[in-house]
């Protein structure tokens, strides 16, 4: 659920990143981004099936909520155990490794009873929890050998996953199919990619100086890191509960078929891919605040959009205002860190801690606003996130540098 172009669990280097040849960096790149888009692919098949799932296994919406929240505590708990743990393995293992797992929670998903329905859930958030380590740390490693953009393209690579998860979700519906199909063509899209990448990734193991755990005592060393934190934190939960709610608020609130909710998560997920290969380049060159502050604006107007029409084409419209704009707001708030006197690699692991959190309490305070009232108001939850954005950049300071390109 982690897509930008940025090591976001923290794994930056602290130290000088070891050097690869440029040939084999080069030959891992399309590998890794492929894994990516099995990632965001099996995301995207889901935001589309969750309302036949749910159905299936006779959920209430507050009951899927507390699986979602079991599913981030996995990944977090991974994050923080596990992945320091397989340090000693090299990437060649480990890469391979995260995307069979999350393709073990697929396929566990699609068929286990609804007594153990748990442990899909914990099996997709330990491979989400790898993922966002490993495939980071490599694509770091590559970006560094071939002075490519290789963080940004991993992440919007992500986006597009969305976008052709949610057109196999929807053909496999539209086409009268057992939903459990979607699951498994998700899972054995993650299982080739698995095999490419273990053939392709530099047998490389992550250096000692490698940071994968989370921390906080940034925030409270410089409690300036807490603008960016909280601009990470809401930009997330908007993104993680369009992954997870978005589907199903069309289908059960709106009444929209297959095919239509299919169409809409494209558009949302193909404005995140446009908006983070090429909106972010020119926004930035605004500044970080003011991207954050335009970013939020404009995610604003897209969510309440959304929220207030019932009309399924205005809605799609909204959806793709909705993903354009969140697409700058995370890694903009990321970029405020660079004027922060703080070591980067601990500001960096200090805002992903709390914009990951928000991929932990958002998704049972959904399901407890959807259950309590309706899917329309928990909508409105994320409308609320994007007000958070825009108050987070006016709160932020002016760049004292020159903005990124």
């Amino acid at each position: 659920m982690d897509e930008l172009g940025n090591p976001l669990t923290g794994a930056a280097p602290r130290g000088p990143a070891p050097q690869l040849e440029a040939d084999v960096a080069r030959r891992a790149t399309l590998p890794l981004l492929a894994g990516y888009l099995a990632f965001g692919q099996y995301w995207g098949v889901w935001v589309i099936l969750v309302f036949d799932f749910q159905r299936f296994h006779e959920l209430t919406d507050s009951r899927l909520g507390g699986l979602y929240m079991m599913l981030s505590i996995a990944a977090v708990v991974v994050m923080l155990v596990l992945a320091p743990r397989l340090q000693r393995l090299p990437l060649s293992v480990t890469v391979p490794l995260s995307m069979t797992v999350l393709a073990a929670g697929s396929i566990v998903i699609a068929y286990q009873p609804s007594t153990f329905v748990v442990i899909g859930f914990l099996l997709v958030g330990a491979g989400n929890g790898l993922i966002d380590v490993y495939l980071n740390v490599a694509a770091q490693r590559v970006e560094v050998a071939t002075r490519r953009p290789v963080l940004q393209w991993l992440h919007a690579s992500y986006a597009l996953g969305g976008v052709t998860g949610a057109a196999i979700a929807g053909s496999v519906l539209v086409a009268g199919m057992d939903f459990r199909w979607g699951l498994v063509v998700a899972g054995l899209s993650l299982v080739v990619t698995a095999a490419w990448t273990s053939r392709t990734t530099p047998a490389e193991r992550s250096p000692e100086g490698v940071q994968t755990a989370f921390s906080v005592s940034a925030l409270f060393r410089t409690p300036a890191l807490w603008v960016p934190a909280l601009t990470v934190l809401f930009a997330f939960l908007v993104e993680g509960s369009m992954d997870t709610w978005s589907g199903l608020y069309l289908r059960e609130q709106l009444d929209a078929s297959a095919g239509v909710a299919a169409m809409a998560f494209i558009a949302f997920s193909g404005a995140i891919f446009l908006g983070r290969m090429f909106a972010g380049r020119v926004l930035f060159g605004l500044g970080a605040r003011t991207t954050i502050i335009v970013a939020g604006l404009g995610s604003l107007a897209g969510g309440l959009l959304a929220t207030l029409t019932d009309n399924l084409a205005v809605v799609g419209v909204a959806y793709l205002i909705l993903g354009f704009m969140i697409s700058a707001a995370a890694p903009a708030g990321f970029s405020l860190t660079e004027d922060i006197d703080e070591d980067p690699s601990s500001a960096i692991a200090a805002v992903t801690t709390v914009g990951y959190t928000g991929f932990i309490w958002s998704p049972p305070l959904l399901g407890y606003v959807a259950q309590t009232i309706d899917l329309r108001a928990a909508m409105t939850v994320i409308v609320i996130a994007t007000v958070g954005i825009v108050v987070a950049g006016l709160t932020a300071p002016r760049s004292r540098m020159a903005p990124s390109p």
